[in-house]
């Protein structure tokens, strides 16, 4: 049975009530949480939730949500009230279960919220969203330059130059970004708040760093000699001695120690940032990621539009990972990495239903024989402008990225037309980039095959199977009659027929 918890505020006063809906006559026990509660038997269509951990059927980039509608039938009008109550942006629980007690014996589909509720004379349609909505918004949103300088004074720029737009955050090792000039009486520079600036360039000519500032009223005070800058890291601001319209960069660390500049550790800092609490992101999953590529990482971001999303999507597919919400509202985070270990659950051929298939990967379905990671991000290009002091940096910051490959010719003697990868990756070191090269290499070098797999959801309950697990097929088709381990990549749930579709990839 699929069984609904919605939450509402019913009154002015934001009063919260719980309402309580099934496919079919169940209730709770006096010992159950809550106790003796009656479910509604008022489930027409329970929807459909899919999570995949990258875009349905790819094996890399961005991981997708897809929830459905649950529809209530409303015939005798016993939900036209809730057209009064405030669902929206309250939390939604959805459950499966054949019985036991409530809710240790049912399975947590999906942890959600509220979108928007639609009554008509005959149903109510609940849409929902899941937190992923969080990680749409824009991560510079709110932190926008005001132009209220009254200069000298002031780090907010002028009305004239700054106003509107989007004050600059950095995570992890950035190289030749491009700061705004925040202050144009003091020649101040913002970059973002950080443990290091590590060097000023003029004309991509690097200028000589004076004393660190203490504080913004040293920094405000105290101007550097010409041809000098003086930073305050902690304040994410430089000062310079002296500017004439020259382009200035920078480079810069954010992160106390280079275990704090990891995939794990600034998609951990983006979802708090994001809104989430601590425990909402699965500590241990962030600690193995970091166990498994342990890289350091730099973004960027100086304008308004970029999205939380677009943010975690250019770090996880730095180093192929995913990240994603499970069932209980958790953030969870890992690595695709061939099928291995002891699998968390085996499905023989009498557990799966009609429509079993196998289909080729949408990417990387044919082996390849070479793969490039691009790394060592240049933030700002400069392919002219340069001082002729900048001679030793001029092939450096002509480039966006450099390149590590990791190839193996001998692929192309059996699979005449391997194919290449080319990732473009947010890694700051050439040794990282052609580890991870490497490492995908021995992914996709090899055959690969992507299976559909329908089973009833009760072959999932008391075992939820999570994104990145492995799991065992047993199964009379493509050479699987002895079994095969495999790793899970995507799931959908058709509650109204009480199925689950497993992407099994290997």
């Amino acid at each position: 049975m699929i069984l609904v918890e919605l939450t509402a505020a019913i009154d002015a006063a934001g009063t919260l009530k719980t309402f309580y809906v099934a496919d079919s006559h169940f209730a709770t026990s006096p010992t159950d949480t809550p106790a003796s509660i009656a479910f509604d038997p008022s489930i027409i269509d329970p929807g459909s939730i899919g999570l995949h951990a990258f875009a349905d059927g790819r094996t890399g980039g961005a991981t997708k949500l897809e929830t459905g509608e649950i529809v209530l039938a409303n015939v005798d009008g016993q939900y036209d009230a809730w057209l009064n109550y405030s669902f929206d942006g309250r939390p939604v629980v959805i459950r499966s279960g054949a019985g036991g007690a409530y809710p240790g014996a049912f399975t947590t589909l999906l942890a959600a919220t509220v979108e928007s509720i639609e009554a008509t004379t005959r149903q109510v349609v609940i849409r929902l969203r899941d937190k992923q909505w969080m990680f749409q918004l824009p991560i510079r949103a709110a932190a926008l330059y005001g132009g209220t300088n009254a200069l000298p004074n002031g780090l907010d720029g002028v009305a004239a130059d700054l106003k509107g737009k989007a004050r600059p955050v950095a995570f992890g090792r950035v190289f030749n970004v491009s700061p705004p000039l925040v202050n144009t009486s003091r020649l101040i520079f913002e970059v973002s708040v950080c443990n290091s600036i590590d060097a000023v360039y003029s004309n991509g000519v690097v200028l000589t760093a004076g004393a660190a500032y203490g504080s913004q009223a040293d920094m405000e005070a105290n101007a550097p000699s010409a041809g000098q800058y003086r930073a305050w890291p902690a304040g994410g601001y430089f000062r310079l001695g002296s500017y004439s319209g020259e382009q200035i960069t920078a480079d810069l660390t954010q992160g106390a120690t280079a275990g704090a500049r990891t995939v794990a550790q600034i998609i951990r800092t983006l979802a708090l940032a994001a809104g989430l609490s601590s425990g909402e992101i699965s500590a241990p999953d962030v600690s193995a990621l970091d166990a498994l590529n342990s890289s350091v990482v730099g973004i960027w971001i100086d304008d308004a539009s970029t999205t939380f999303a677009s943010a975690m999507d250019q770090l996880a597919a730095s180093i192929g990972a995913w990240y994603g919400f499970d069932g209980t509202g958790v953030l969870r985070m890992g690595r695709l990495s061939s099928p291995s270990g002891t699998p968390m659950l085996t499905l023989s051929d009498y557990d799966v239903l009609e429509g079993f298939e196998r289909r080729p990967p949408r990417d990387n379905g044919t082996p390849v024989w070479s793969v490039t990671a691009n790394h060592t991000k240049i933030w700002t290009v400069q392919t002219s402008g340069l001082a002729g002091a900048a001679a030793a940096r001029v092939g450096f910051v002509a480039r966006e990225r450099r390149s590590a490959v990791a190839a193996d010719a001998a692929v192309k003697t059996q699979w005449k037309l391997a194919g290449t990868i080319e990732l473009d990756t947010l890694l700051t070191t050439e040794s990282d980039a052609a580890a991870e090269a490497g490492r995908q290499l021995a992914l996709y070098k090899a055959r690969r095959d992507l299976f559909d797999v329908p089973v009833d959801i009760g072959v999932l309950t008391g075992t939820p199977a999570r994104i990145g697990d492995a799991i065992a097929l047993v199964h009379p088709r493509f050479g699987m009659s002895g079994g095969r381990t495999l790793r899970l990549i995507g799931i959908a749930y058709n509650l109204a027929a009480n199925t689950a579709t497993l992407s099994l990839w290997g």
